[in-house]
Parts: C-alpha cells; structure tokens; sequence
C-alpha cells in the first residue's frame, strides 16, 4: 500500500459508490418486487445526488496519519473479507484437480505491506512520532477487527462436546476471578459463559486480550502512556494462533470438521496473513542521512570525520565497531534536525514489536559501507531484531 492510489479519491465518494452499486444490484435481482424497487430508486437517487454535491478534491493535504487511515479503508471494506474468500476459492480449484486437501492454513499466500508513515526519503512530514501513530493505529484497528470475528465465532461455536485439552483449559479459564466479572462494555456475552459451553469460553478469553490489546494501543496512541500491563494483551501472533488452533483440534477431534473448516477456518488464515498489525511497515531513508549520522559520531569523538575517508576505511570501521561491545552512540551527540530524525526513527523501531515493520530500506545504496552503517545504527538505537 502507498498514499497515491488512495488520495485519488475520497472515501466518502468511495463508499457513496459502493452504494450505488448494491442499490443497481438489488434492481436487476429477479425476486425484487414492485414496493422494493419503488424504495431502491429512492435511494439511488439520494445517492447520486449526494455524490453530485460532494467535493472530488481534499482542500486539506492530508496528513500521513490520514494517509494511513485511508489505506486502512480499502483493507476494512475490501481485503479483510476478500482474502479468505479468495482462499476458499483456491481450495475449491485444487478439489477440481483431483486435490482433496484444502490450503494449510499456516500457508500465507499474501501478504501485505505499506510505506505509508515510513517512507521518508525526501518525505519531512514523516517524522519518528508519525511512525510511531501509523504503527499502533494499525494494531489498533487489527485488534477491532479480531474482536468482531471472534464474537461472530462465539456465536457460531455454540457445541458442548470438546476434547479434553480444550475442556481443561476452559475449566482453568473458568476458575479464574476474571472470568467471573461482568464485562458491561460488551454487547454480547457480557456476563460468565457456563461452563457447558466450552468454545465460547476459550474464545471469550481471547476477545478480552484482543480488547486490552485494542485499548493499549488507543491510550499510546492518545496519551504516550497505558496502564494496562504488556500480559494481559496479544504481543505475539503465536498467542493468539494457539488457542485458535486448539479450537479447530478440538472440532476436528469430535467429528466436527466440516464446522472447523468453516469461520474459524477464515479466522485462522486472515490471523497468517495479516498479523496483529494489518500490514507490516516498510521503512525507507536515504544512504546519505546515515552517512551524516555516522559522520556526526567519528567528528564528536574525535577520530575523524567518516564522510571523507575511502570505502575500505569506512568498511574496517563499521565491521571493527559491529564486532565490538561498547557504545558508540554519545548521549551528548550534537544533532542537526535531520540526525535527529534519523535517530528517532531507529529508536521508535526498538521500542515498538518488530512484527509492526516489513524491511528497511536504503535508497542511493551505492557501496557495503551503505549496509553495515543501517545495522551499526539499528544495534546502538536498541533494535533487537535488525531489519
């Protein structure tokens, strides 16, 4: 995803027009009735006349984190439901081939991937603190997303039989003080799940993590600071695939496969797919802030300045220092506003979970002193796992 194609048109005018689709849909279907299509053109009129009176153009230039809720748009109304259905499709071409095994569900075939907040090669309005929103406004609306599929799921996974590891673990569920409260902030399933009703007790865990997931993200989004505790939320996508996996063992050990492969299924496979952060953030920054960076280090320590000495110094420099176990980066470093913004991105990386971002890329990359300067950077900002 990039910010073009989606500033090419308003997302009012997006889904005005996805209304006049369904009311056109609706007027040539062959059981609609007289009354119906009476009220249908009423509301292809308004339609249209709304559309007509809308402004094609944003007399506001959009702001990357609008640029980022925009894409998420296309990814709400449009990707999340059309991946597993394109799946599903997929599963069926391969039984028409003779194949009778459907795509494994820990098998991504997609993936997806933005530079909307984190390109920001000749981008100053991308700055370390919009990456930051862009990163857990994703992770914020993929937990709203997981919570609305796993209600639908709780609805649907109503069985009392479960196969003993599933029924311990809701028995441990059970006899818990939490499950015990009364959640009035949900519409259903709000008071204690019973305990014949296994399924929805595993998935009524799950709901609250996603919940305080959700929440933790708003309050950092909002505030910079969250009470609520990194355990009681889903930081991994491990912790959210096990018990979700132990569901589908579950049904397929009772003979209840053809239940399994349904919704849970879909959960299951947009869970590989998309993560816990819709799309992973690719960040891109030109060679030359890096070497500026580096060069502001080797001059405020007084071992020279790095922008002038050859390709093979820089390279025995960096390997020497990646090698190395002392810090390099001062805590006194003069910064230009342009090293600080390259800093800033570096620690905004290590400070949020590294499944939010996709590579990091350098543009101008012309020599390996290009490279080793981005990992020498990444390792002395505190990112773990360098990307």
């Amino acid at each position: 995803f990039t910010a073009h194609p989606t500033q090419s048109a308003r997302r009012s005018l997006l889904q005005k027009n996805a209304r006049i689709r369904n009311c056109l849909t609706q007027l040539s279907a062959k059981d609609t009735t007289p009354e119906d299509k009476k009220e249908l053109d009423e509301a292809l009129q308004r339609e249209i006349q709304a559309a007509f009176r809308t402004d094609e153009i944003r007399r506001a230039q959009p702001t990357p984190q609008d640029e980022m809720r925009y894409g998420m748009s296309y990814i709400h109304e449009t990707v999340w439901k059309g991946v597993p259905k394109f799946l599903r499709r997929v599963d069926t071409a391969l039984k028409n081939i003779g194949i009778n095994e459907r795509l494994p569900y820990n098998v991504p075939l997609i993936k997806f991937c933005s530079w909307m907040g984190g390109d920001r090669d000749g981008n100053p309005r991308v700055t370390p603190e919009v990456t930051r929103d862009v990163c857990l406004l994703s992770r914020m609306m993929a937990a709203n997303l997981y919570i609305d599929q796993v209600e639908d799921l709780m609805f649907e996974l109503s069985m009392w039989r479960a196969n003993e590891e599933l029924r311990a673990r809701a028995d441990e569920l059970l006899s818990t003080p939490a499950s015990k409260k009364v959640t009035k902030y949900y519409i259903e399933f709000w008071k204690q799940i019973p305990p014949n009703e296994p399924y929805r007790v595993i998935l009524g865990a799950v709901r609250d993590k996603l919940y305080n997931t959700r929440e933790r993200a708003r309050h950092l989004l909002a505030t910079g600071f969250s009470d609520i505790s990194v355990d009681s939320i889903f930081t991994s996508i491990e912790q959210i695939l096990e018990p979700l996996e132990l569901c589908y063992k579950s049904l397929v050990d009772c003979g209840d496969k053809t239940i399994a492969d349904g919704s849970l299924l879909d959960l299951l496979r947009q869970v590989y797919t998309f993560g816990l952060s819709l799309v992973k953030l690719d960040i891109r920054q030109e060679s030359e802030r890096h070497t500026d960076v580096i060069d502001a280090i080797t001059t405020h320590l007084g071992i020279g300045s790095y922008r002038s000495w050859p390709e093979d110094k820089r390279v025995e420099f960096l390997v020497t220092e990646l090698k190395g176990k002392r810090p390099l980066l001062p805590a006194d470093l003069p910064m230009t506003e342009e090293i600080a913004d390259v800093i800033g991105a570096m620690k905004v990386i290590a400070e949020l979970p590294s499944d939010s971002f996709g590579p990091y890329i350098i543009s101008m990359c012309t020599a390996p002193s290009d490279v080793l300067a981005v990992e020498l950077l990444q390792r002395e900002c505190g990112i773990k796992q360098t990307l």
